[in-house]
């Protein structure tokens, strides 16, 4: 069944699936933000690739892409990635795509969360794995990395280690998609309402994580994210 006919049938069952709703919850009335997501236009582009707000989503490859802007280009950071109702004081980029936007296109590629509605899960250890790239411009050269080589270890002493990250989906409270409300997309250190999480050791150390300025363009440049869902891409 084409993606495109999915859109207009289940985008409501799977974005309250993929949320982790549970039973019980508050007869509050939910976030008028989270009503809205379920109503988006899912636009194709060309053969499985998908445009969701500023969103962009590819079917084939099992990833997803939306721009940001440099933030900061040095000191401490507790977070790769927010929106502007973030905590942009600690946030190497800002972007303007919607964490409900971004948590539907997750779901649409295949990605699967944990079940961080329970505050004792560390959101780092349950979730699908994912791979960060960042990609901007310095002049007229392209350039690309993935994002933890723009991160400094400050306990180690060397640059954040490459690996994995851990997608986990955000918490759902009295109705409200919490990554929504907080603006936390990719998180440095534990949050269970961030859409992202970094598994690695230190990630408990709210001090330990910074930016790694040499090398970086100038304040507010373009940045494009992509997101990539590890066993997607190792599909044959």
């Amino acid at each position: 069944m084409k993606l495109a006919f999915l859109s207009s049938l289940i985008i409501c069952p799977l974005f309250c699936f993929g949320l982790g709703m549970l039973d019980g919850l508050s007869q509050e009335k939910p976030d008028s933000n989270l009503t809205q997501a379920t109503n988006l236009p899912l636009k194709q582009i060309e053969p499985g690739i998908f445009e969701l707000g500023k969103v962009r989503l590819d079917k084939n490859k099992g990833n997803i892409q939306f721009p940001a802007s440099l933030n900061m280009n040095q000191g401490v950071i507790e977070y790769l990635i927010v929106t502007g109702m973030g905590k942009l004081h600690e946030s190497l980029l800002r972007t303007e795509a919607e964490p409900y936007q971004i948590h539907l296109a997750m779901l649409l590629v295949g990605a699967k969360g944990a079940p961080t509605n329970s505050v004792s899960d560390d959101p780092a250890m349950a979730g699908d794995s994912v791979t960060i790239y960042l990609a901007w411009k310095s002049g007229k050269i392209d350039k690309r990395s993935r994002a933890e080589d723009l991160v400094f270890n400050i306990g180690a002493k060397q640059m954040m280690t490459r690996g994995s990250w851990t997608y986990n989906g955000s918490r759902v409270i009295a109705g409200n998609f919490i990554a929504q409300r907080d603006g936390s997309i990719v998180s440095l250190i534990v949050d269970p309402d961030a859409l992202i999480n970094n598994p690695r050791p230190g990630r408990e150390n709210d001090e330990l994580w910074q930016i790694k300025s040499n090398g970086l363009p100038p304040l507010n440049t373009l940045f494009q994210v992509t997101i990539q869902l590890e066993k997607a891409a190792a599909k044959p």
